[in-house]
């Protein structure tokens, strides 16, 4: 005698004929902590990547090319470097370039145009006030030599730095 109160295993892996289909959702074939590893492992090294990014514009801005300060000690008081920049090269628009780049950073142009020569092969930043340090710091912030700082001061210019625009404007930081 056989007992039919309890399904076959046969029959209880039929699918039932009633014509009802299956809705049930299908299911991946890797486990639910299988995707758990793998999002938390994508999202480490997203973060990895965000941090190494910020940590790469720290050294760059603190070490490689830290900001330079427009401002200059005057007695006991700051005072903020004033120039003029003029280009020597025949490029139109170039002062206007460098005049943009030097505001961003706080320095104060007061005077844009062209010089008396059209083909200076440098760039030069010029003293006109008897500091060399205002001088200099602006050299630094365009990418100037240090070489291509000279002093020719002249009391009636009102201006603390002059900047000659050369031919070699394309290697310095405004067309960077």
């Amino acid at each position: 005698m056989t007992d039919t109160s309890r399904p076959n295993r046969s029959d209880a892996e039929q699918p039932e004929l009633s014509g009802a289909r299956d809705t049930s959702p299908k299911r991946s074939k890797r486990s639910p902590s299988a995707w758990k590893r793998l999002t938390g492992s994508a999202a480490l090294v997203g973060f990895g990547v965000v941090v190494l990014i910020l940590a790469y514009s720290f050294v760059y801005r603190a070490f490689i090319d830290p900001p330079v300060e427009p401002e200059i000690m005057q007695g006991s008081r700051t005072h903020v470097i004033q120039l003029d920049v003029l280009n020597a090269t025949g490029t139109p628009k170039l002062s206007q370039r460098f005049t943009d780049y030097l505001r961003a950073r706080g320095f104060d142009v007061v005077e844009i145009g062209n010089y008396r020569e059209s083909d200076l092969a440098f760039t030069r930043v010029i003293d006109r006030a008897g500091n060399m340090q205002a001088a200099h710091q602006v050299a630094r912030a365009l990418g100037v030599s240090d070489q291509r700082v000279v002093q020719e001061i002249d009391r009636n210019r009102y201006l603390d730095v002059t900047v000659v625009i050369g031919k070699d404007f394309r290697s310095l930081k405004p067309m960077q």
